[in-house]
């Protein structure tokens, strides 16, 4: 089955929603160096993530400030980091070196602005900035899209067409993220055919919390169509 990873984990009852619906992973966005609606303080996080059962992945979500980074890692202790921002590519590396110690596993997202649809590297091809990304050792690569006003959750697609190009052409998971919800998530996995989709706006009520039923019928479509990606 396609992975779940339900990110933006805020509060006690939206862990409980991920469990009970079947997620296989929980984001918890901690310190982001920007202002966006699902930032927790690491002690709030370490809260939380205590109260996530043992066979749960737990991921925390950063960016930028390395040293941050690690000391998040250090007090934290997830399972995986995900950096969500504009860490070169040496820093990543560095990231990756500095962790495998721990066993922590690191993921990078690749993000696709909702503007114009270039990736963070517009320089490059998106396909090139993956395989870079890849080289720097890093266990699994996230695509999302950005805008302006949002670093992520801005409930806009990516191209998926060329999501499946660079999920082709990589030797490392790749996680979708990007404007998924449960009326287009089993599409995404047909076309994508990713080894995980993420989803935090799209299961949301018009307050911003995770809404249990959205979170089970998103997990549902992702269930009914893993059997169908190639």
């Amino acid at each position: 089955m396609t992975q779940v990873k339900l990110c933006g984990i805020m509060k006690e009852e939206e862990i409980q929603a991920g469990v009970s619906a079947g997620a296989h992973a929980l984001g918890f966005v901690t310190e982001y160096p920007l202002d966006v609606p699902w930032n927790l303080d690491r002690r709030e996080a370490r809260r939380l993530m205590t109260l996530v059962p043992p066979l749960i992945y737990r991921v925390i979500v950063v960016g930028d400030d390395p040293d941050r980074v690690l000391s998040l890692a250090e007090f934290l202790n997830p399972h995986a980091v995900q950096l969500h921002a504009n860490e070169p590519l040496d820093v990543t590396r560095d990231i990756v070196t500095a962790l495998a110690a721990r066993g922590t596993a690191v993921i990078k997202a690749l993000r696709f602005s909702v503007e114009t649809g270039r990736c963070d590297d517009s320089e490059r091809t998106p396909l090139e900035a993956a395989k870079l990304i890849e080289a720097t050792g890093v266990s699994a690569l996230l695509m999302d899209s950005v805008s302006e006003s949002r670093p992520a959750g801005t409930g806009q697609s990516i191209d998926w067409a060329m999501a499946r190009k660079i999920r082709d052409n990589l030797g490392i998971p790749v996680i979708l993220a990007g404007g998924l919800h449960t009326g287009n998530v089993a599409k995404a996995i047909r076309t994508v055919g990713p080894h995980a989709v993420d989803v935090i706006s799209g299961v949301e009520d018009p307050d911003g919390n995770k809404d249990p039923r959205k979170v089970r019928e998103f997990i549902a479509a992702v269930s009914s169509a893993s059997g169908d990606a190639m």
